[in-house]
This record gives C-alpha cells, structure tokens and sequence, in this order.
C-alpha cells in the first residue's frame, strides 16, 4: 500500500484502492460543493477536481477523502476492515496505545517548491469552492491545520478552524471560544501583541485528524500524527514566524494575528456548519490573520472537509466519541461497552449513546453525568442516552426503541443546566449568544432496564442475533 504522510500518498493509496474519481472542469462556485454533498450522500469515492476555468490546470481540490471507515483507515493505521464500534473500538485501543514521535526537523522540502512573499500574496489564485450555496464567502480553509504557539507556556498547537478569505492578503480564521488557538489568540492580545500563525490547506492525513481531534492541552498534534503514520512528521521553519510547518504540505499561509479589538472584527459567515444549518454572520467574534507569506508545492491539492447535513459528515464515524468513551472508563465508570454520536464533527455531537453492562444501582445515572460533563461530551452536547449493551447504538432505530420502551419517564429523564455548548447550536435563543462563549442544557435519559427490579423486566421476544447468524448461515437466506 503506498505512503500515506502526505496528501500525494494517501491519493495513490486510494487510487490503488479503487476509491477515489477524478473530475475535470467542475464550478467551483456550486458544483464542486454540490458534488461533494452527494458523495458523501451515498458514501460514495473520494473526489479529485482539477481544470477549474480561470486557474492552472494543475491546481487541484480534493474533497469527501474520509467518508468511509475504509479510506480513513490507512490515514489512521487500523484494519480496513473495520466499520461501526468495531472500527471505534480498535480506535479507542489504539489512542490507549499513545506514544509521541517528535517531529523530524528539515531544512528544505516540497512546500518550498513555489512562494509568494508579502505584496506578492494572493489568495485568489488558488481554487476556492464555494461549499455550501448560502456561505458568506470563499472558504479555502476547511480540511486545514491552524498552527500557533502559546505566547505563555511555549506549546504548539494544531487546530481546525474554518478560514474565510476577507481580502487578497487577510483571512478570517474562526477559533470559538474555549479552543487551544483561541486561547493562545487571547493571551497575546491582551500582552498587547501579534499572534504568529501558520496555516496548512493541503497536509498529509494524519495532519488534519491529528488537528481535528478533541487532544488533551498536553498532547502536540504533530507528536500524535507521527504516532499515526508511524514515522516523525517532517517539519521546517516558517521564515516569517518560525513555527514549524509540514516539509510535504501542499500550501503553508504564514503571517501574524494583530491584536485587535472585538470591534475591529470584520463580518464572517455564514457558513454551513456540522450540525446540519447555517450560523448566523457575525462581527466582532473572528480574528483576521494578516497573511506574510504563502508557500506551496508545485500542482497544489486543497483538502476541502466542509461540515455536512447529517447523516453525512467528513468523517466516517464518530471519532470523538473514543475520547468520551477512555474518559468515562478514567472517571470510573465501569463495562462500558461503546459511545456512538449520531450529529457529529470533532466531537460526539448533540445525540450521544452510551452502552453499559449494568453492575449496579445508579449505574446508569453515573455514565450520563460523567457524559456530560467530560471534555470530549460537554462541548456540542444536548441530548445523552444511555442504554443496555443488548442494543446496537449505531442503529438509531434500535436507540429509539430502547428510549421508548425502557425509559421511565418520571425517573429517567434528567436536565443539567448551563453547560459548555458549542457557537454552532442552531436553537440557541438569540438573547443566549454571545462573543464570550454559550452554555445550554443536558437532557439525560436513561433508557437501561430498571436495574433494581432487572429481573422482573419483560423479556425481549426475539432470538439471539448469534443464534440467527448461526441458522442464517445453515440455511442460506
């Protein structure tokens, strides 16, 4: 199987694969976005755009990469053959197995092939789709990798925030509140100071998951990517700032963040984002990077990632929801047998199942609260669930049914107010938001069978689905 530490070795990848389609001449305006949403519809190929009017033909656009448990597994170094809890399971083992490779520092590579330096910048000249019909403008930043070092204590971090185009040498780059960049952001504004920033548009996959994972603040992104691919992550100097940037990126932005009042920010959005709306436009909520210097291979690929409708997504499965599931088991709360989401970016989303093998009274209520409280549950959450491990959380109608039938309303079903919510909650009253951050409720549910009268509960009027694989398989239907 080909190399998979840069973008060009995970399209060989999935060309060796039969994954990935080729298309020529589509409009980058609605077409490319349009195309995307449908692919990732029917979890269809990875797409591979080129020959935009207006661009050179080699400047390319790759979108829908990690649809399918299938393609993201080479990027993660799991089984192809993975799907569902299984595929998150092997995940979850696999983060548990954690061990950092430090970056390999360079002095030269392929990000350094083409450059444009301060009045040369022109961030038109690279094809922008236009993702979803109603965007407040070009978002060339989607798939990417904010790179920033906190002015305080030294670390890097990658994050994945949206960057909008403002203007041929500014972008507007959307780190809420609460985030790694957004933190590092506030520090040097109130020092009174710039912000240096890289951006990364096109890296190699471990890269861009390592950047849009919930890691702990302690964790370096490219230290985790290297543990992905299993090889260093080779790095270089940004010459104007001095972070460290992808030696075999496709295009590096590199400038600086001023600290500018709230006042100051311009309009961003709107923007179609993962739980399936439009945010509203804002102003005075989105910093603007001033854009020094633009680095990039020859024939550039753009990872576009956009956020989607759901069911659809950008990821394949619930990615998050492995970081929630380590964190409940850390917090104590034993036989957990699977965390699914089904509304999902980064993080498990506002419907997240939990499933337990119940030891005991209160069990259940013990993993709804940790849920929603924890990192990984707390930001982006609203609804929490937790059912018996006899039920396939994956299967939202099998959720439904234990909801239904099990949940005793009067007893299961709890409200924990003002908790962390995410900037991208459509039903937030307009009186709630605000540039400081949201909070919203919980809605916990316990649909386990009542474990103090367990034995007692009706027994399910259906045969074991080992039981049915096994006369499945005698019989052939």
């Amino acid at each position: 199987m080909a190399d998979v530490t840069d973008m060009r070795g995970f399209i060989r990848c999935l060309e060796e694969m039969g994954e990935i389609k080729k298309l020529q001449g589509a409009d980058l305006r609605l077409e490319v976005g349009a195309l995307t949403e449908r692919a990732a519809d029917k979890e269809g190929p990875a797409l591979l755009f080129s020959h935009f009017k207006g661009y050179p033909e080699g400047f390319r656009v790759i979108s829908n990469a990690f649809r399918t448990c299938r393609r993201t597994a080479p990027a993660m170094g799991l089984p192809t053959d993975l799907k569902g809890v299984d595929f998150l399971y092997a995940w979850r083992k696999k983060l548990a197995a954690f061990k950092p490779v430090p970056v390999e520092q360079v002095e030269g590579g392929p990000i350094l092939e083409n450059q444009m330096a301060e009045h040369e910048v022109d961030l038109y000249k690279f094809p922008t789709p236009l993702w979803h019909e109603l965007d407040g403008g070009p978002y060339l930043g989607t798939g990417c990798g904010v790179i920033t070092k906190d002015p305080e204590n030294g670390r890097i971090n990658i994050g994945t925030y949206r960057v909008m185009i403002q203007e041929k040498n500014k972008v507007s780059v959307k780190m809420n509140m609460g985030k790694h960049g957004r933190l590092a952001f506030e520090r040097s504004r109130a020092a009174g100071k710039p912000l240096p920033v890289a951006i990364t548009l096109g890296q190699g996959p471990s890269v861009f998951l390592a950047a849009q994972m919930p890691l702990p603040p302690d964790v370096n992104e490219y230290e985790f990517a290297g543990f992905l691919q299993g090889s260093p992550v080779p790095v270089v100097r940004g010459a104007v700032t001095g972070l460290p940037i992808p030696a075999n990126a496709e295009v590096v932005l590199e400038g600086e963040m001023p600290p500018m009042r709230d006042e100051e920010m311009p309009r961003e959005g709107p923007f179609g984002e993962w739980p399936g709306y439009f945010t509203d436009a804002n102003v005075g909520e989105t910093p603007v990077m001033v854009v020094k210097r633009v680095y990039y291979r020859n024939d550039p690929i753009i990872l576009g990632a956009p956020p989607l409708k759901p069911p659809s997504s950008y990821l394949p499965i619930p990615l998050g929801a492995a970081t929630l599931w380590e964190q409940l088991e850390k917090a104590g709360v034993p036989d957990v047998r699977g965390v699914w989401g089904f509304v999902y970016g980064g993080q498990p989303g506002p419907f997240t199942v939990i499933s337990i093998h119940q030891r005991y009274a209160g069990h259940s209520k013990q993993a709804l609260l940790v849920a929603a409280g924890a990192r990984a549950g707390a930001y982006g959450g609203k609804f929490v669930v937790v059912v018996d491990d006899d039920i396939d959380i994956t299967n939202a109608a099998e959720v439904i049914w234990a909801v239904a039938t099990r949940c005793y309303v009067r007893d299961g079903i709890d409200l924990v107010k003002s908790v962390w919510a995410s900037v991208c909650e459509p039903a937030m009253p307009p009186e709630e938001r605000s540039p400081r951050g949201y909070t919203s409720d919980r809605v916990l549910i316990d649909a386990c069978r009542p474990y103090k009268w367990l034995e007692q509960f009706p027994a399910v009027n259906a045969f074991t689905k080992e039981f049915k694989d096994e006369v499945e398989r005698k019989w052939k239907i």
